[in-house]
């Protein structure tokens, strides 16, 4: 039984990495083999027989995130030697054991996770892309995921992460990017087919992504690490080219558009 991690550290992002990694050595899946596939920019990091560097420019945001699919297709081939993939925000940190049969499910196809922003909200309250023309269109879902866990069997995994990146282009094509970015997608993805999928999808509650500082009602088993602590967000969310801002600008005129809607 192999593993394959899909990490992504462009820009500041690799100062997350270290805590990670030792945090899913000692407690992720421990008895089972783990490979590393890490998406970077930096020079900070030394390859081994766990560990896989793969140079990735910093696309600037969103297209760190949106792009991850595209990345992913990039090693579809060395993928191909693995049982299990899954990818992991950078910010990750493991606290407590995780096993493999807790994580992915007893003949599950694919593991996500809920969103620990709206464990406590119903459907009307999800932000979901709504935009028909989208790709990442959901007129009603049943869940909200979280982007910063997707993972599954590998060729469940692969067929998912194709799929993705093809809906992405499509929007790219005509103009549009969802809402939440590749967060979107996801839930499109497993909504929109929610009714075949549920019982293949090993649904983590948001202890498997609990955001450090909040108070929820859940133990938690992975740490979100507030960003902030660690990097500058802001800068790296405006680290893009003069063009890029302005694309930013007219997005954002759309966004409050769309939104007029719902104050009144």
């Amino acid at each position: 039984m192999k593993i394959a991690i899909l990490y992504i550290c462009t820009g500041e992002y690799y100062k997350f990495w270290s805590d990670f990694y030792s945090s899913c050595e000692k407690h992720f899946c421990k008895d089972v083999q783990k490979h590393y596939f890490v998406f970077t920019d930096t020079k900070k990091f030394e390859t081994n027989n766990t560990l896989t560097i793969i140079h990735q420019d910093n696309l600037g945001w969103p297209f760190n995130t949106l792009y991850r699919y595209r990345m992913f297709s990039r090693i579809k081939e060395q993928l191909a030697n693995f049982d299990y993939i899954v990818f992991f925000n950078a910010n990750c940190q493991f606290i407590v054991d995780v096993s493999l049969e807790e994580f992915f499910g007893i003949d599950k196809k694919l593991v996500a996770c809920l969103h620990p922003g709206f464990y406590n909200k119903v459907e009307p309250d999800f932000t979901y892309e709504r935009r028909k023309s989208s790709m990442a269109y959901v007129e009603k879902g049943k869940y909200y995921f979280a982007g910063g866990i997707c993972g599954g069997r590998r060729d469940d995994f692969l067929k998912m992460s194709l799929q993705l990146l093809q809906a992405i282009e499509k929007d790219l094509d005509n103009g549009l990017m969802a809402l939440w970015h590749d967060e979107s997608y996801w839930n499109a993805y497993l909504n929109l087919e929610i009714q075949q999928l549920e019982h293949n999808v090993n649904i983590l509650e948001p202890a498997y992504l609990y955001p450090e500082g909040r108070n929820l009602p859940y133990k938690p088993k992975i740490l979100l690490i507030h960003k902030p602590n660690i990097i500058n967000v802001n800068t790296i969310k405006f680290y893009t080219t003069n063009s890029f801002i302005s694309w930013c600008k007219e997005y954002i005129i759309g966004l409050m558009a769309r939104y007029k809607c719902y104050i009144k």
